[in-house]
């Protein structure tokens, strides 16, 4: 260290010595080494240090001109076209419905196929694939995602009913269409036996006609008896009972009421003598029986018919 001082100073000495000479006595170079040892600190200096900043280019000493630096051109700046903000459209409050006067019925707008669920699917299916084709827009889960485990079982058990409705009704017609017996084919001479489908539909239509019959014909062909030679009356007097011997009313204080008219038990005693009175009603037997037992309990009326004996047509109960 003491010697490295040593060489220092004489070197300093020089150094400024040689600057103050004029400049035809200074040398053309100068040691450098004795910077290089004489430094206090060698440390790297950081990055953020180790640019110097741009020194200004002075003018060469011969007086020729200095070259000026060309100017870099700069890109054209485009105009700012201004972004709108999106802006929802003023509805027309004159098409608005008037809800002074109560809620608008929906039925003109449902019975014109707006709500149709084929028309909707179209509508639905038009804009997937103007949003990206297959349906749905990416990213989008198809619609079976969104049903529930409980509506998937009621749909299987749906399909299933009606499968099995489906072969039901084949092997009904199947069985209905066989050939006649004997006591069938009495019954029903214009449909012969046969193995063509058009033979086998009608057995099975006339078969199922029969079915129908039984409960809109009356439940047997005779509805009275053969008279009996002691009670033989010259006449048959036939009356109904509904507002004719009794008359029913409903009110919301007694409900259904069942009034007899007036002058009935005279009435049902006096022609008993020469008549033969028999009660002809649409009332089921079920409800007229025991009005009928309590408006006659001496028996006046001989022969009681209830809707069981009328005969069913177009709709109609009829009597015959």
């Amino acid at each position: 260290m003491m010697l490295t001082r040593a060489v220092a100073r004489p070197a300093a000495g020089l150094r400024a010595a040689t600057f103050r000479a004029p400049a035809t006595l200074r040398p053309r170079a100068l040691p450098v080494t004795w910077a290089r040892g004489m430094a206090k600190d060698n440390k790297p200096q950081s990055p953020r240090f180790s640019k110097r900043p741009a020194q200004k280019s002075t003018p060469p000493s011969n007086g020729a001109p200095a070259s000026a630096p060309k100017p870099v051109p700069e890109p054209p700046k485009q105009p700012a076209t201004p972004q709108e903000p999106d802006q929802d459209p003023i509805p027309d409050l004159s098409k608005l419905p008037d809800l002074t006067q109560g809620i608008p019925s929906t039925l003109e707008y449902e019975t014109a196929g707006a709500t149709d669920r084929s028309v909707l699917a179209a509508i639905e299916e038009e804009e997937g694939a103007k949003a990206g084709g297959g349906g749905r827009s990416k990213g989008e889960l198809p619609a079976s995602a969104y049903v529930s485990s409980s509506e998937r079982r009621r749909q299987k058990l749906v399909m299933w009913a009606l499968a099995l409705t489906g072969v039901s009704a084949v092997v009904g017609v199947a069985y209905l269409g066989r050939d006649w017996d004997e006591e069938e084919l009495s019954k029903n001479p214009e449909v012969p036996n046969g193995w063509s489908i058009g033979l086998w539909w009608r057995r099975a239509m006339a078969r199922m006609g029969d079915t129908v019959t039984y409960y809109q014909e009356p439940a047997f062909e005779k509805l009275l008896p053969d008279p009996d030679p002691s009670f033989e009356r010259p006449y048959t007097l036939c009356i109904s009972l509904e507002d004719m011997l009794v008359h029913s009313e409903w009110s919301r204080d007694h409900g259904w009421r069942v009034a007899k008219r007036p002058g009935v038990d005279y009435f049902l005693h006096y022609l008993s003598q020469y008549y033969e009175i028999v009660l002809f009603t649409t009332v089921p037997f079920a409800t007229g029986e025991p009005l009928v037992r309590k408006l006659d309990p001496y028996r006046f009326i001989m022969w009681p018919l209830f809707r069981e004996a009328t005969k069913y047509k177009d709709g109609e109960i009829i009597k015959v």
